[in-house]
């Protein structure tokens, strides 16, 4: 039996979080849904026998427990004390039994990498302890360079097999293969007499429902291409057609429409018209008709009626996406819409392949949007361009939380001035490149 009562597990996000802009603009890269889970709690389900910490940017630390430098100096007292550094863009699933095993109960300090990328790391408090920042309150594994350093305090590596999320379309190229293996690991073994109320359904061996499940006459859900999972209180309205593999979060509403192509939904949703193989993180509307396919959606988005995005060029060749101004050849062929939290895109709006939008925009005027990224706070159009003010953008999210019982914080406050303040550049540099109308 493996004993893990002199060990912590320190979740943290590396210094290429950039790579999963727009989303990682408000949630570190540990937090982001794959499959029917975040990164995070996959880690604190195969390590729930200790305590987890994290660390992050701080304007994001806020609902992760973060680490603290007294809680550090405390570890440091304890005898044979070990600190499980985990990287927060791996991915742990049933198949990493043995690495898990691993991490429970090797000595160290040893480094795991997956090629040349950090996965985790074992290593003594007092080692862990110089990766603290200048001010010596918090831990700094996010600057350039930072995994290098561990690797360094390490002193030794050795190489590991396992899923470890790269760039933000991963996620979505992984989420079929996610939804499979979790369903596998964690809603398998609690299968009984499903509910599928009215609804009509295929291959129920593969289907897991929760508590108060609500499926009218006129929907179909199959599962016999994988499985679909739905969470407590899904409403399933008539003329829905739900396929697997899927994943529908709690309190989720299908009101119509097509699901296909490996598609997860974080709480609260609402679901209309065509989606294809997108993840989407929690409370967003997409209630109307509409094509959306191959798309990573952040929380509190509202998309209006007939919002469509392309996800194939006409030349059917890879696709390259903006992020933060910098051009990345993706190698996919198939790529949607990259959309952070609160950002409205009004009626009639259609997205370019490979489009990426910032957090908290707003954008109308039934148009096609060109331009391969937005910023975040960014107000318009192609033609139309200027800035969504703070306080505005704060009160509408607090009324659009509000709505769903859910609270705009102190937090959430902080949050919106940070990402306002980080993007003032681009923002300038986008309503200056304004483009004219076309007669």
């Amino acid at each position: 039996m493996i004993t893990l009562q002199n060990r912590h597990v320190i979740v943290f996000e590396d210094e290429h979080y950039d790579r999963f802009y727009p989303l990682s603009l408000s949630h570190p890269t540990f937090d982001l849904l794959a499959g029917t889970k975040t990164n995070l709690d996959r880690i604190r389900h195969h390590f729930h026998e200790v305590d987890i910490f994290t660390t992050c940017r701080p304007h994001l630390a806020d609902p992760h427990h973060p680490i603290t430098a007294e809680e550090l100096t405390r570890m440091d007292e304890e005898v044979r004390r070990k600190v499980v550094l985990i990287n927060g863009s791996t991915v742990f699933c049933m198949a990493d039994r043995e690495f898990v095993s691993e991490l429970k109960r090797a000595d160290g300090p040893v480094a795991y990498l997956k090629n040349d990328r950090l996965v985790a790391a074992i290593l003594p408090p007092i080692k862990v302890r110089e990766l603290l920042d200048p001010s010596g309150k918090t831990l700094d594994v996010f600057s350039p360079e930072s995994t290098e350093r561990i690797i360094a305090l390490a002193g030794s590596s050795q190489q590991v097999d396992i899923l470890t999320f790269s760039h933000i379309w991963e996620p979505v190229n992984e989420n079929e293969n996610l939804i499979q293996s979790d369903f596998e690991e964690y809603y398998q073994d609690r299968m009984g007499d499903i509910e599928t109320g009215d609804t009509h359904s295929y291959g129920k061996d593969a289907l897991f429902t929760g508590d108060a499940f609500s499926g009218d006459a006129g929907s179909v859900i199959d599962a016999r291409n994988g499985p679909v999972i739905i969470g407590k209180g899904v409403d399933i309205k008539p003329l829905t057609f739900l396929e697997g593999p899927a994943f529908v979060g709690n309190g989720c509403k299908l009101v119509g429409g097509k699901v296909t192509g490996g598609s997860s939904f974080g709480p609260g949703c609402r679901i209309g018209g065509e989606v294809e193989a997108t993840i989407i993180i929690g409370n967003t509307n997409k209630y109307h008709e509409g094509f959306i396919g191959h798309a990573y959606i952040g929380q509190w988005v509202n998309l209006g009626a007939l919002t469509t995005n392309s996800d194939l060029a006409n030349n059917y060749g890879d696709i390259k996406i903006r992020q933060n101004g910098s051009v990345v050849e993706t190698g996919q062929m198939k790529i949607g819409s990259f959309i952070g939290d609160h950002t409205k895109i009004g009626i009639g709006m259609t997205l370019n392949t490979g489009s990426v939008i910032g957090f908290s925009s707003n954008l109308f005027g039934d148009s096609l949007i060109l331009e391969k990224e937005i910023p975040s706070f960014g107000w318009g159009n192609d033609a139309l361009r200027s800035t969504v003010r703070l306080k505005s953008a704060m009160e509408t999210a607090r009324i659009v939380m509000n709505r769903r019982g859910a609270s705009f914080t102190e937090a959430q406050s902080r949050l919106f001035e940070s990402v306002f303040e980080d993007t003032r550049e681009s923002r300038s540099r986008w309503i200056k490149k304004s483009r004219p109308h076309r007669s």
